[in-house]
């Protein structure tokens, strides 16, 4: 799957030097960088997660903005060789083609999935598994329900919207099936931006409260069971067999079984000389990595995505306090700061948001609305039935919808396993943008209600 990420980027011209490549993707880096910071800054002022702005920065530097639809670019500098990098791809000279060119692009999606994976091992390192003992019914109850809600009701409008607007190749040979469609829809509507719940209940001193643990195990289940989701949809628009398809699901278990019980174990003298020393060393920070680029590609090739696979090597480690610092210390700035912004730049580089025309308009808000119901009602129940308050369910049902990035991830894939239609991206666009943007007010109004109903001597508890 990780090499299905690169398909949409065009093959290399040979007639732009390898030189030129390197300029190409270094200025875009700089650009990206830039816009991410001025964006990300004004979206703090806004009272909104950096992200936030982010998304929008790779939006403005996308076709939305700088593409051929409002202007096109015939008098393009010389330097940019606009003409020899379009070349093979037939591409209108625009400003986001001329300076983002299909071969830097190739170098831009590689740097943003390496983000990726830094940024969900960091996430996995933060899991604290002594707050989930014994709450193994309320993790799995609320998991299951925040993924079956939204998975419903893709399944639901998967029908509605199987047409030439939302279906990739529709009417042709490589037209998927609707059970496959619908299947993706329902994944992209099960995602949970687990780094962002965990970061918010961290912040506001909830996350050792039942509550908070509860939930952000349950999150971390439901980007597991998301991404074998989108990888069971694929499968199917690749009509593959049914016994195929349990096949990837018995190596998907087997899988995360080996690394809890057998590489786990192994684990344990890294920990132990970690301790000892205070610190990750060198030698460990590089078996460190060996582990998380092994567990992404071992991950990939099940067909589950790269990135279950590097929150997972961080959850298995061990001497988690020490290392969970230790890690968050070396690694955090330059993947918050530098590589998840160029993931974010690619992501918007492929949106073009003036493909929507009114048309439109009814799918994209059948879309959302579904997304927002059944994230936030599913995971609001679901809490319920595990034994929290209403209020608390609430809480987390709220959280449960902020999508994050992850939907940007999860739409990319359906897009390039020819599921989706670049219009559907554009709508995974929005509802990133949309969801992430309305949690943070939502969960400040309704925090106090949740705070009354959690155990007092949990609630405002220290945080690591």
């Amino acid at each position: 799957m990780l090499s299905g990420l690169l398909a949409q980027v065009p093959a290399p011209v040979v007639a732009l030097k390898p030189g030129e490549v390197l300029g190409f993707v270094l200025v875009d880096i700089t650009i990206i960088l830039i816009a991410a910071l001025v964006f990300g800054a004004l979206a703090r002022r806004l009272g909104q997660p950096t992200v936030v702005g982010q998304i929008v920065a790779g939006v403005v530097l996308g076709p939305s903005l700088l593409g051929p639809t409002l202007f096109t670019w015939g008098g393009s500098w010389d330097l940019l060789h606009c003409d020899v990098s379009l070349a093979s791809t037939q591409g209108v000279p625009s400003i986001t083609s001329c300076v983002f060119p299909p071969q830097a692009r190739s170098a831009i999606s590689v740097i943003g999935q390496l983000g990726l994976i830094f940024y969900m091992f960091l996430v996995g390192t933060e899991v604290d598994f002594s707050r989930l003992r014994g709450r193994g019914r309320a993790i799995g109850t609320v998991a299951v329900g925040a993924v079956a809600f939204p998975l419903g009701l893709g399944l639901l409008i998967g029908p509605t919207l199987y047409n030439q607007r939302w279906v990739a190749g529709f009417g042709g040979d490589a037209q998927p099936s609707q059970m496959a469609f619908s299947l993706m829809v329902g994944a992209m509507l099960a995602v949970t931006a687990f780094p962002v719940m965990a970061h918010i209940l961290q912040e506001k001193g909830l996350s050792r409260s039942v509550m908070g643990s509860v939930g952000i195990a349950a999150a971390a289940t439901v980007t597991v069971l998301m991404f074998l989701l989108v990888g069971t949809a694929a499968s199917v628009a690749r009509h593959a067999s049914a016994g195929d398809i349990l096949l990837k699901v018995v190596w998907a278990v087997v899988y995360i079984g080996v690394l809890f019980l057998v590489v786990r174990p192994l684990l344990a003298p890294l920990g132990r000389a970690a301790e000892e020393q205070g610190a990750v060393t060198q030698g460990m920070f590089g078996a460190i990595f060996v582990l998380v680029f092994a567990s992404s590609y071992v991950a990939d090739r099940i067909g589950i995505n790269v990135i279950p696979g590097a929150f997972l090597a961080g959850a298995i480690l061990p001497a988690r306090e020490l290392i969970f610092q230790e890690m968050r210390a070396k690694l955090r700035d330059l993947t918050v700061v530098v590589l998840l912004p160029v993931f974010l730049a690619f992501s918007g580089l492929n949106t073009d948001f003036t493909t929507l025309g009114v048309a439109y308009m009814g799918g994209i808000a059948l879309f959302l609305v579904a997304g927002v119901v059944g994230k936030w009602v599913g995971g609001a129940v679901s809490a319920r039935a595990a034994g929290l308050s209403w209020a608390e369910g609430n809480l987390l049902g709220v959280l449960m919808n902020c999508r994050g990035l992850l939907i940007l991830v999860a739409a990319l894939i359906a897009l390039q396993s020819n599921v989706i239609s670049p219009a559907l991206q554009t709508g995974a666009v929005l509802m990133a943008l949309i969801t992430t943007a309305m949690t943070g007010p939502l969960f400040d109004a309704f925090l106090p209600a949740a705070v009354a109903a959690s155990e007092p001597a949990a609630v405002g508890s220290p945080e690591r």
